[in-house]
């Protein structure tokens, strides 16, 4: 066995901070990025909020997101994320007539983010 000492090249994860360019419109901490091509910009979520008689219900959450960095999933202009989960509830007539109501207005508010997006896209900040 040889007692001399040798070299080797081990290579390492290096971490150091990176300063990039924030939206005003984000409000992601971006806490679980560990590589710039993880950091996705999202603005605040809006949802359509119902009462059952089991809680509250939120539906259709809806922020404005972009992923500058991204390589599988480059988006370097303004696109709305829409949750459209699973989540059932069943209501009777009148409540149902609320819920529907609801929803035509939450519609608006997706309206209003679009509008958004799009005056983003443009340039805007």
């Amino acid at each position: 066995m040889n007692a001399e000492p040798r070299t080797v090249t081990v290579k390492l994860l290096i971490t150091k901070q990176l300063e990039i360019d924030e939206p005003s419109w984000c409000v992601d901490p971006h806490e679980g990025a560990q590589f710039k091509r993880d950091i996705t910009h999202n603005g605040p979520e809006i949802a359509a909020r119902v009462e059952t008689p089991h809680g509250s219900l939120d539906y259709l959450n809806a922020w404005i997101t972009t992923a500058p960095y991204g390589i599988r999933d480059h988006q370097p202009l303004p696109l709305i994320a829409v949750d459209l989960g699973a989540d059932i509830a069943t209501f009777d007539p009148d409540t149902l007539r609320s819920v529907t109501a609801l929803t035509r207005l939450h519609l608006d508010h997706l309206d209003a983010l679009a509008d958004e997006a799009e005056r983003l896209r443009g340039g805007g900040q």
